[in-house]
C-alpha cells in the first residue's frame, strides 16, 4: 500500500513539472518596420563641446524609407533617405542616404557608410549585443531593459514600447555615458538618448570638459 502511494505522489509531482510552461518571447519584428513610403520625423536637440564652451541647436530630422536594393552582401535591403530642416513649416534639404535591413535575427541600420547593429530578436529582456560588433568601435553592450510598457514621451503615450539600454565601454573613470532607445511596435523608434561627458584633468588638478563630449536627443513629432 505504501509503495502505491509512493508512486501516485511521484506521478502527481511528475505530472505537475510537465505542467510548467517553457518561456516563449515574441520575435520582435514589429520593433522595426521599414516597409517603402514609411517615414518619421524627429526633433533633434544636440549640444557638441569646444575649446570655448558648449554649442547647442535643434533641428527637425525626416527619415524615409526608400526603394528597396541589394546590400554588399547580396541581401535584400532598403535605402533610407534623411532630410533635415529648421522648423517644420519649412522645406526640407537633403542630409544623408543609408540603407536598413531585417531578418529574424537582428535589425540594422548603416549610417554614413558604417553598419550599426540596432536591434537583435528575439524580443527578450535576457538577450545581449555589440553595437559596434561590425566596425572598430570600443564595445557597447546593448540589452533590453523593459519589452512592454507604456513609454510618455512629452505627454504622449507609446504603449507595448521596449527599452534598448546601451552601455558604453568608456575604459577610464573620468568619462560618465547615458544612452538609451525607445522602440514601440508598428511604430520603430520614438526616442532615442544619447549624453557622453568626458573630462580633462588640468595641471591645476581640476576637470575641464573634453570636445569629445556631447549630448544628442532625438523625440517622435510624426506619426
Amino acid at each position: 500500500m505504501r509503495a502505491a502511494w509512493l508512486l501516485a505522489g511521484l506521478a502527481w509531482v511528475g505530472g505537475c513539472r510537465r505542467e510548467i510552461p517553457r518561456p516563449t518571447y515574441e520575435n520582435g519584428l514589429a520593433l522595426f518596420p521599414i516597409e517603402t513610403g514609411r517615414e518619421w520625423i524627429y526633433e533633434v536637440r544636440e549640444t557638441t563641446y569646444t575649446t570655448i564652451g558648449a554649442e547647442p541647436q535643434s533641428y527637425f530630422l525626416r527619415m524615409r524609407i526608400d526603394t528597396p536594393v541589394r546590400d554588399a552582401y547580396g541581401r535584400w535591403s532598403y535605402y533610407v533617405i534623411w532630410d533635415t530642416t529648421s522648423t517644420l513649416d519649412r522645406s526640407w534639404g537633403f542630409f544623408r542616404v543609408g540603407l536598413a535591413y531585417r531578418d529574424s535575427s537582428q535589425a540594422e541600420i548603416w549610417e554614413d557608410n558604417r553598419r550599426l547593429l540596432v536591434l537583435r530578436f528575439p524580443l527578450s529582456r535576457f538577450v545581449r549585443w555589440n553595437r559596434y560588433e561590425y566596425i572598430d568601435h570600443p564595445p557597447e553592450t546593448c540589452r533590453y531593459g523593459s519589452v512592454d510598457t507604456t513609454y510618455l514621451l512629452i505627454g504622449r503615450p507609446f504603449p507595448r514600447s521596449a527599452i534598448v539600454l546601451r552601455r558604453l565601454d568608456t575604459l577610464g573613470t573620468l568619462r560618465r555615458a547615458l544612452f538609451y532607445e525607445v522602440f514601440t511596435r508598428d511604430i520603430g523608434l520614438v526616442h532615442r538618448y544619447e549624453r557622453l561627458d568626458v573630462y580633462d584633468l588640468r595641471p591645476n588638478g581640476s576637470f575641464v570638459r573634453s570636445t569629445d563630449s556631447y549630448h544628442r536627443e532625438l523625440r517622435l513629432v510624426q506619426p
